[in-house]
């Protein structure tokens, strides 16, 4: 079984996986990348990457990277996510599981990240969490 393919990809600015870069080769953890990106748009409300005003581009996922460490996951949080869920614990945990996830999702190196099915019973488990908290 192939575990990977040889392509030229059209693809989004920001959403591409690094790895493909490196060797034009894409595999099912590129579309896990492009996934964990797509996370970070919705928890943050941003777009993957915008033009600041001296025209560079600005890329999602260092943005939320540098917030990350400082443990400031609020400051990431797109307010209207902060203003449904509001400040009790177990919906700030639920937002750092998200957060993390994503972030595990995006890892530079694919055989980092885990696979969508792992993905998936990660997300079911903070739905659930959600559902019960």
């Amino acid at each position: 079984m192939q575990s990977h393919v040889d392509a030229d990809v059209i693809y989004t600015p920001g959403y591409v996986d690094p790895s493909y870069w490196a060797n034009h080769s894409i595999s099912e953890k590129t579309d896990v990348y492009t996934f964990g990106i797509v996370l970070l748009v919705f928890l943050t409300g941003r777009e993957a990457v915008v033009r600041n005003e001296a025209g560079e581009y600005e890329y999602l996922k260092p943005y939320v990277k540098s917030h990350d460490s400082d443990g400031q996951v609020h400051i990431i949080v797109d307010p209207k996510i902060s203003m449904e869920v509001g400040e009790a614990e177990p919906a700030h945990q639920q937002l750092l599981d998200f957060l993390t996830l994503a972030l595990l999702c995006t890892q530079d190196k694919s055989e980092a990240r885990p696979e969508m099915i792992d993905v998936a019973k990660e997300l079911v488990r903070i739905e659930n969490c959600i559902s019960s908290g």
